[in-house]
């Protein structure tokens, strides 16, 4: 049976959006972050969970304030550092899982002992 390693880009998507999607959630009930009056203004009624946030954000892009437009820049530079650090350990790990609603990130957090000490030292940390 074949192994099927998620391509680089394929997990950078995958791990992009799962703290894309954690972060913005966060935003939407903390007034203080960057994004918390564009998620107001821009995605009202938007549910967070499943992307939604995300997409809603994505399609004001245009709309976005400059603080917001850092903070999510920011958070797409960290996430490349998680994908670059992580991606011996996915392919160890979780080849034979399939991306998506955050199916890596949990493989991830079962195999969190076993991690590279790269992608510990990137990898979120732990929810109690």
């Amino acid at each position: 049976m074949r192994r099927l390693v998620p391509s680089p880009a394929v997990l950078l998507v995958m791990l992009a959006g799962l703290g894309a999607s954690a972060a913005l959630a966060q935003q939407a009930s903390a007034p203080a972050r960057p994004c918390a009056a564009d998620v107001a203004r821009l995605c009202p009624g938007v549910q967070p969970g499943h992307g939604a946030m995300r997409q809603c954000l994505q399609q004001n892009a245009d709309q976005l304030s400059a603080e917001c437009k850092a903070h999510i820049e920011q958070a797409r530079q960290h996430f490349r550092a998680v994908h670059e650090a992580c991606q011996g350990d996915v392919a160890a790990f979780c080849a034979n899982v399939t991306p998506g609603a955050g199916r890596i990130a949990a493989c991830l957090r079962e195999h969190a002992s076993e991690l590279s000490d790269t992608c510990k030292a990137h990898w979120p940390a732990q929810k109690p």
